[in-house]
């Protein structure tokens, strides 16, 4: 009896629901992995455009100065011409070094670049102006913010330049001494008629170098910063005098209080005659609250130089024009009784 082996099977195509099924899953896989990698690739120009962007720009800005700024650039548009001479800080008198933080930001040295102090008087005041229905607001920036919102940032107001301008001054005061920040504000601060900066300030309102400033002329520069397209430090009427005065007296104060040792290191004051120094720190006197009609105006809003007078009538005072011919002689500012002299720059 012969036996008849059966006939190899043939292999087995795989089904095309087998094929389908693989088709569709590395089609997932694919997708998988553009879906992570286009992930990353966000999370990259996140972190470029968010960290390494503005840590490299800052790092820069510390070794050399802007070439320029975006309010600058608002002023060329407006038809200004742009004066300019950055100068290193041993080439700025200490003089306006005190002014500046005697009128702008008393706590400078103090804090890490914002005044928490200064805020929550700020807030307060705003509050009960605005339950009293007034339009007056007091602001709390400092010296290091303004430098942020200076050399990165644009002028107009807005929640959104807010939160950057906060972000650049924790990058620079992270990274920057205060010394720098000083003399980045210095040489970048707005003084009116295109004039950017305190060499540029000085040789065009007193005809002289930043290095050669007087008290009281460091004072009157300092008086405008609020509103330099609109106050005069060359021929100030009153308010602007007062202030200026005002200045005079805190300046001396940041200097026998040691306020601006972290710019211009310990300072030994000036001796009073007749006078032990007291051992109680001393206080500030006050800044006179400017008039309505001199507030300063909203952050790069274009204002003119001198508003026109009515029909007869001669321009007031505080209206000016900025580009009044230089002086070299100026009355002197009556500072305090108490006030120590003037002593030369260092």
């Amino acid at each position: 009896m012969s036996t008849e082996e059966p006939p190899p099977e043939a292999p087995r195509k795989p089904s095309t629901g087998y094929l389908a099924e693989g088709f569709h899953d590395l089609r997932a896989r694919a997708k998988r992995a553009t879906q992570g990698s286009w992930l990353l690739r966000a999370l990259a120009a996140v972190l470029v455009v968010t960290v390494i962007i503005p840590v490299l720009w800052v790092l820069i800005y510390g070794f050399i100065e802007a070439p320029g700024t975006l309010l600058m650039a608002q002023r060329t548009r407006e038809g200004e011409e742009i004066r300019r001479d950055a100068v290193p800080m041993s080439r700025i008198s200490p003089h306006l070094v005190r002014a500046v933080i005697a009128a702008e930001d008393a706590r400078f040295c103090q804090h890490s670049g914002f005044d928490v102090e200064a805020i929550e008087k700020a807030v307060k005041y705003n509050e009960r102006a605005k339950k009293r229905g007034s339009q007056k607001r007091r602001g709390a920036s400092t010296i290091s913010q303004q430098t942020a919102k200076n050399l990165f940032l644009w002028p107009a107001r807005s929640w959104v330049r807010k939160g950057l301008e906060v972000y650049f001054t924790f990058l620079i005061e992270a990274v920057w001494p205060k010394r720098r920040i000083m003399e980045a504000y210095l040489n970048a601060a707005e003084w009116g008629d295109g004039v950017f900066g305190a060499e540029a300030a000085a040789q065009a309102r007193f005809g002289k170098s930043a290095a050669d400033l007087t008290a009281q002329e460091a004072a009157r520069l300092a008086a405008v910063l609020p509103s330099p397209n609109k106050w005069n430090p060359v021929s100030p009427g009153p308010y602007v005098r007062g202030r200026a005065r005002a200045i005079v007296a805190r300046a001396s104060v940041v200097r026998s209080e040691g306020l601006a040792a972290c710019v211009l290191g310990k300072e030994r004051a000036p001796p009073r005659p007749g006078k032990r120094k007291s051992e109680t720190p001393q206080e500030l006197p006050p800044l006179p609250e400017a008039p309505p009609e001199l507030a300063p105006p909203e952050e790069g809003a274009p204002v003119e130089a001198a508003a026109p007078a009515p029909e007869g009538e001669a321009p007031a005072p505080e209206a000016l024009p900025l580009d009044t011919p230089v002086l070299t002689e100026q009355p002197p500012l009556e500072a305090p009784a108490d006030a120590p002299p003037d002593a030369p720059p260092q």
